[in-house]
């Protein structure tokens, strides 16, 4: 192996390592946050666009969407 294969490899581990510690960070977080707020999968398909717009509440809406867009 070269000196620059070596480095290659050096670079992606050192990269790729945190990268995939912040995705389970990142899981574990989100997890404990929307658990209670998670809909089962068998539901999903009994919901009507009417019900699901009725469960929706202005302050889950980013800003852009609450604005009228008269441009």
């Amino acid at each position: 192996m070269g000196v620059h294969m070596v480095k290659i490899i050096l670079i992606l581990v050192a990269t790729s390592v945190p990268a995939f510690a912040a995705g389970v960070w990142t899981q574990a977080t989100l997890a404990g946050h929307h658990a209670t707020e998670s809909i089962p999968a068998s539901d999903l398909a009994s919901i009507s666009p009417y019900e699901m717009q009725l469960k929706v509440k202005p302050n889950d809406l980013p800003v852009q969407y609450m604005k009228g867009d008269f441009n």
